[in-house]
This record gives structure tokens, C-alpha cells and sequence, in this order.
């Protein structure tokens, strides 16, 4: 067996978040032993089997996978970008169709006809995003991931989708989403361990993600979205205080920061 199946091998494991030492009491052997057909990249097709059967992974998806790793991100032109920004329901659609959405799925998540969605594809295929096939099918001309530029024209955009998830998932805490909010005093040191961690995290979601989507039929996924922002909490930003209202020198000077002194 060959380099590139072992490689795809160790991307289910991290994906799947196994280590050598539980794939090894999962197969029954030695945790060197497992260590060693890695380091030689070479064994029996029964033996690959039941590496396979350990993982809990078909063979089949881990050959089908061999040569689409996550890979580097993606752009789209900042001319196109500037285009989206002016329609904002046709850049979530296309947000949508990049997040393997089919046309089928967006128009029975967002309730749509099919001439709505028809219109949508096309304008996006004059756009060079999509090329249009039979019916309302659609094959995206730019590679996924897509990196978009948040400070670009979409900037306003993104930031009202994320405050709606939020509010959305405030208000669906029971059984549908999950929201944790707090504020703590730490040391620097001990923020940057924790961004450091959260940034693993999300590598590791992105890993589950792709192996999912290329070792689960399309109808089996469910599109989640996880929104996450840590750092120095912006007080003057998020809970703005102002002047008093019976404060009458900031008033006179047009809600300025200006203070009365106190009494002694």
C-alpha cells in the first residue's frame, strides 16, 4: 500500500481525533505496531481493513479521499466581491451553493420557487461563479474553501449575519444551539493560551467537516455554523455608558465627555 492511502489514513484519524495508542487497543496490538505501518507506509490489504474497521471508516471513502485534502483557501475577485455586496441575497446563495448546498436543499431551507432560484443561478453564472447544467443544477467555478475578506465591501454583511446568529442562538439555548458568554480577568499570557486552543478547535471541526462531506451521502449532512470571538473585553463598545442624564455640562456640550467636578 502506498503513501497517499496512509495520508488520507491519518487524516480520518485526526479528524476522528485518534490517537495511535487508540487505534492500537482498538485493533489489539502494540501501540509501536500501528506506529511502524505508518512510519513504513505499507501492510496487507487485510490489514489496512481492519485499520479501517477500527476508525470506523469505509475503505472505500478513505481511496475516494486520497487526493482531496482541505487544501489552501480560496478567493473570489474583489470586483465580484463588490458585485455580491450590492445584492445580498445573491452572495447567500452563493455562500450556500460553496457550502455544498444543492439548489434543491436552498430552495426548501429558504422557501423559494424554482423560477427564484433559476434567476439566482443564472445571475450568478453571469457572474463566472457557477456554470448552469440541466434543470436547476449547478457547477461552481471556484475552488472551496473560499476565504473571504472581511474588511472588504461584504464587511457589513457578514457582521449582520453573525448578530443574527447570536441573537438566533440565544434564543434557541434548549435544544438547538448552544451560546456561552462571560467575562473574566486573566493574565495575557493565559488569554493567548486560550485563543491558541480555540484555534485548534476550529482546525479540528474543519477537519471533521471535510471527512464528513466526503465520506457521508449529501443528504446525511446538516449545515452547522460556529461563531466564535474571544479578546480584551471592549466596554466602551459593547456596554455604553454615556453621561448622566441629570449630568446638565455634557448636555450643554452636545454629549461630550466633558465631566462636572464633584463635591468635595
Amino acid at each position: 500500500m502506498n503513501g497517499p492511502i496512509f495520508e488520507a489514513l491519518k487524516r480520518t484519524l485526526k479528524a476522528k481525533g485518534l490517537t495511535y495508542r487508540a487505534l492500537a487497543e482498538r485493533m489489539g496490538v502494540s501501540e509501536p505496531t500501528v506506529k511502524r505501518i505508518f512510519h513504513e507506509r505499507n501492510c496487507k490489504l487485510d490489514r489496512l481493513m481492519e485499520i479501517c474497521a477500527a476508525a470506523n471508516v469505509e475503505l472505500e471513502n478513505v481511496l475516494g479521499s486520497m487526493n482531496r485534502g482541505p487544501g489552501p483557501a480560496n478567493h473570489v475577485a474583489p470586483e465580484i466581491e463588490r458585485k455580491l455586496a450590492a445584492r445580498p441575497a445573491l452572495l447567500f446563495v452563493f455562500i450556500m451553493l460553496s457550502e455544498k448546498f444543492t439548489p434543491e436543499g436552498i430552495m426548501r431551507s429558504q422557501g423559494l420557487s424554482e423560477a427564484s432560484m433559476f434567476l439566482y443561478l443564472r445571475d450568478l453564472e453571469e457572474l463566472g461563479l457557477v456554470a448552469l447544467g440541466r434543470g436547476l443544477s449547478a457547477r461552481l467555478l471556484v475552488e472551496t474553501p473560499i476565504q473571504w475578506d472581511f474588511e472588504g465591501p461584504l464587511r457589513p454583511h457578514f457582521e449582520t449575519t453573525n448578530k443574527n446568529f447570536v441573537g438566533w442562538a440565544i434564543t434557541h439555548l434548549e435544544r438547538e444551539a448552544t451560546f456561552v458568554s462571560f467575562s473574566r480577568r486573566m493574565r495575557p499570557e493565559t488569554a493567548e493560551m486560550v485563543r491558541r486552543e480555540a484555534e485548534d478547535l476550529a482546525e479540528r471541526v474543519r477537519l471533521l467537516a471535510h471527512h464528513d462531506q466526503h465520506t457521508t451521502p449529501e443528504d446525511q449532512l446538516i449545515g452547522y455554523k460556529w461563531t466564535f470571538a474571544f479578546g480584551a473585553t471592549p466596554f466602551p463598545a459593547i456596554m455604553p455608558i454615556g453621561p448622566h442624564p441629570r449630568d446638565a455640562g455634557a448636555r450643554t456640550n452636545g454629549g461630550s465627555k466633558a465631566r462636572r467636578a464633584l463635591p468635595a
